[in-house]
This record gives structure tokens, sequence and C-alpha cells, in this order.
């Protein structure tokens, strides 16, 4: 898969995205309120179904792909505003959706040029169509505030962009090193073993009739190669998997310097099972996606030691306690519920920004490790 196409794949299949397009179709609400003031007859009513059932499939295709795009859409919805002018309902409600869809395109002075230039034709059709003048001027000045206060979500929007797909390529260039360094391994490991083998069984073969004692060592020393290549190949195996903490923690890294968060790091790693490894690595990408996405934080730490009979992993960051919401998504119960089944604990505070830190027992994290 490419790296657009896991991009893609990652922004088409996010329920938070799809939620927030949703809910800012709350404030098509406003466009009723008119009706207060102003009693709709039928043609206010026919007129209000006719520009929803235009407005809503503009709104939700302008949104569609990577990132918000077409001026054509934002035209369309402006083109609204001007067309229900004569009928009943807050027409300029369609004049602010036009300059927040004008606020995400991109470069930034393109988005601001086009929140102008849509103002001034809104500020036109106004002057001439439009009665009294501080109504155009109302929607004039909350088209201005809100556009502009967009190109600050759109410029969060681009960078987390850029952020994921530095993280995708580095995902990408650690896996074909990866594959490259457990081609290498096993090359080194089985190659001259596996030859012996064939040698010593081939040698074995031939002297099984002439001399069953000497071909009876050989097949002893066929087994006992054998196992010692076995051990070799486990022990690699758990090396590959005991430096995903490692290799967590230079992705978080990598990650947070792109999003301009300072992380500190101090780690007392001792040997590792691979579903200890794999959950205290888990951990330090769950904590890292929070801090990046929802933290607002700019100072973020990452402490491993023991402590006692307690292998413990601390991610904390400054920032106000991972976003407005306070329950936890799926990301973090399922941690609780892997680090629960390895023995040990998690507690998540949210004081003073977000710290999530996880505690094992000594004989836990280290069981296997030489296996």
């Amino acid at each position: 898969m490419t790296v657009e196409a896991e991009i893609e794949q990652e922004q088409s299949t996010s329920s938070g995205r799809k939620g927030w397009l949703a809910f800012n179709l709350i404030y098509l609400a406003i466009f009723f309120t008119g009706w207060i003031w102003q009693t709709p007859g039928r043609d206010d009513i026919i007129a209000a179904a006719i520009a929803i059932a235009v407005f809503l499939p503009v709104y939700f295709h302008a949104y569609e792909g990577s990132t918000p795009r077409f001026v054509l859409n934002a035209a369309v919805m402006e083109g609204l505003a001007w067309a229900m002018s004569p009928f009943a309902g807050i027409h300029g409600v369609f004049h602010v959706y036009a300059c927040v869809q004008c606020a995400f395109q991109r470069p930034k002075r393109r988005a601001l040029l086009l929140i102008l230039a849509f103002s001034l034709a809104y500020a036109t059709f106004g002057i001439l169509f439009i009665k009294p003048w501080f109504v155009v001027g109302f929607d004039l000045m909350f088209g201005a505030i809100i556009g502009a206060a967009c190109t600050g979500a759109a410029d969060g929007i681009e960078r987390e962009r850029m952020l994921r797909r530095s993280r995708v390529l580095e995902r990408q260039r650690a896996t074909l090193a990866e594959r490259e360094r457990i081609a290498h391994d096993l090359h080194d490991l089985l190659g001259q073993t596996l030859t012996t083998v064939a040698l010593k069984a081939e040698v074995a073969a031939k002297l099984i009739e002439r001399d069953p004692v000497r071909a009876k060592t050989e097949f002893e020393d066929v087994a006992g190669t054998a196992r010692k290549a076995l051990g070799e190949i486990r022990a690699a195996v758990y090396d590959m998997t005991a430096t995903s903490v490692e290799n967590e923690i230079a992705l978080a890294r990598q990650a947070l310097d792109a999003a301009g968060v300072e992380l500190d790091v101090t780690s007392d790693l001792p040997p590792l099972a691979p579903p200890v490894g794999k959950a205290l690595g888990l951990t330090i990408r769950e904590a890292t996606t929070n801090i990046v996405r929802h933290s607002g934080a700019d100072a973020a730490r990452i402490e491993i030691g023991q402590d006692g009979a307690q292998l413990s992993l601390t991610v904390a960051d400054n920032g106000h306690g991972g976003g407005d919401t306070p329950g936890e998504g799926s990301g973090l119960a399922g941690l609780r519920k892997r680090v629960a089944a390895l023995g040990g604990e998690t507690n998540i505070e949210r004081e003073g920004g977000m710290c999530i830190r996880i505690s094992l027992p000594i004989e836990t994290a280290a069981a296997g490790g030489a296996s």
C-alpha cells in the first residue's frame, strides 16, 4: 500500500471526522430562526427544502478525501445565500459556510484571499438587493470572523496530515530495514548450520550399512546441531520483539518533534518478555497519538524504570488533560485490558495534562526473556 493510500484509508475510516462534519450541520438551524420573526409561507418552505437538498451533498462532497476541496463547492454555498435572500430565514448562514469552506483551501494566503473575495461579492450583492444594511454587515462580520478562525483549524489539519505522512513513511522505512535485518540474521544463523546438517546427514546415510556406530554418531551430531540452530532462532526472535519499546520511543520522538512537542526520555529498560514489550510499546504509541491529536501540549516525558518488585512506565504531557472528552476511547480501554491480563495496573490522571502510568510485576516482565 502506498503512503497516500494508507493515509487516505486512515482518514476515510475516521469516525471522529465524520462526526465533526455531522455536528457542524447544527448551524443550519440558524437559518430557521428567522421564521420566529417572519412566519414562512408555502413558497418559503419549498425554497428552504430545495436549498437544504442542494446544500447537503455539496457540503459532504467538499470534505471528501484528505483535505477539503473545490472552490466550486464554496461558490454553490454562496449562491444559495443569494438565492435565499428573498425568502424568510437567515440566509446568511450559507455565506458563513462558504467562508468556512474557503478557509480550508491551501495555501493559507489563498484561503484568506478567497474569504475576502466572497465577502466583497456578498457585500456588493447585499448593497444592491438586500435591505437593511445591518443584516448584510452582520453576515459579513460572522463570515469573516469564523472563516479566519477556521484557517487556524486548517493549519492544524495540515500539520496532522504531514505528521501522519511522516509516521507512515517512517513505519515503511522501519519495516524494510527490519526485513533486511531479519534476512541477514537468518542467513548468518542458518546458512552454515543447515549446510553442516546436510553434509552430516549425507555422510551418515553412506555409513549406515558400512559403519553403523559412526553413522549413529553423525546422526547424533545432526540432532545436536539442529537443537543449537533452534535455540539461536528463538533467541533471534526474542531480540526482534524485545526492541519494540525502543522502536516506539524513537517513533514517538519523531512524531512529537514534528508536532512541536519537546520529549524527555528516562529509560532503564530490563529484558522483557515479548507480551510485556508489546504492552509497553502500545502504551507509548497510544499516549503519543493522544498527545499529538488532543492535548495541546508543548512538552512530554517518558519514564521507564523499576520500583521495587514493579516495572513502571509513565507517559505524561503538560497539555489540557487529553482534550474535551473526559471518557476513554477504545485505545485506552484495550490498553487497560492488556496490562491487566499481564497482572499489572493502569492509572490515568488528567490534572495538569494527561499522565498514563502502568506497572507490572518484575517477574512477569522478565518471564520468557531467555526462552
